[in-house]
């Protein structure tokens, strides 16, 4: 009796040579795999939730590769020469997710600046919305150019606060490290309850995706900034001690951090 496949089967891949046209999956893989991939299947990033139609073909022998549609997924995701992808098959859902890391080493954060239209194709065309939030290092050129073209559109309300607008303040304390309890007022105002995730935005610093941890009860209501909360806050130097403001801007969808200056 043969072993049943893993759930989720992995395999990583360095971009070296031509990797803006198509890219081989490893050949191991392949044969331990291969007769449940799909045709088409997805590349989702792992960091934003995106995912993008792309095709897997047969090129020759044992050779497959990711092709018509891979060179959208690359430039849209900005791979670069070098750098480090990890990929993980959902078998369920005939869908890969994908992890782009550096050539620091470390996991980057992915632009979902763009939004996909789906042809009659299956595959994606792109058109660029300027309202929604980016997901970039702080400091890369492509995130300030963007920046900049926006605001020739639409006024920035980044670092603009509304009294109007759902916020909830908090003092930073041991207990807040890895999770934080989100008021029950601020979500309903907000529309998280439902929501998987949720984008924070801290002004000049870090953005990124936030899993939300949703566990109500008859008597309780529970919903936490959870996985990813930890990293955000230690990316942007949250510190102990502080108090910070956590505003939902409505027009953005996101929750922007600030700390509260403290008065003299």
């Amino acid at each position: 009796m043969g072993r049943k496949p893993k759930s989720r089967p992995s395999f990583f891949k360095v971009m070296i040579k031509d990797f803006t046209s198509h890219m081989q999956l490893p050949p191991e893989f392949i044969r331990k795999y291969g007769e449940i991939l799909p045709k088409i299947t997805k590349l989702r990033t792992s960091s934003s939730g995106e995912a993008w139609n792309v095709e897997l073909e047969k090129m020759e022998e044992e050779n497959y590769c990711f092709t018509r549609g891979w060179t959208k997924f690359a430039k849209d995701v900005g791979v670069k020469l070098g750098e480090f992808l990890v990929f993980w098959f959902d078998i369920g859902k005939s869908t890969f997710d994908v992890s782009i890391y550096g050539i620091s080493g470390c996991e980057r954060q992915i632009p979902v600046g763009n939004s996909r239209i789906e042809g009659s194709d299956g595959f994606n065309r792109t058109c660029i919305n300027l309202n929604t939030p980016l997901c970039m290092e702080t400091g890369q050129k492509n995130y300030r150019s963007l920046r900049e073209n926006a605001a020739a559109f639409a006024d920035d309300d980044e670092t603009k606060s509304d009294n109007s607008n759902p916020s909830f303040e908090i003092v930073m304390k041991q207990h807040r490290q890895s999770r934080v309890c989100v008021p029950r007022h601020f979500a309903e105002a907000a529309g998280l309850i439902g929501d998987k995730k949720v984008y924070l935005e801290y002004p000049g610093g870090h953005h990124g995706y936030v899993l939300l941890d949703f566990r109500p009860s008859k008597s309780n209501f529970k919903l936490d900034l959870a996985r990813g909360w930890s990293n955000f806050r230690k990316l942007n130097g949250l510190a102990f001690g502080k108090t910070y403001l956590f505003e939902f801007i409505p027009r953005k969808k996101v929750i922007q951090v600030k700390q509260i200056k403290e008065k003299k």
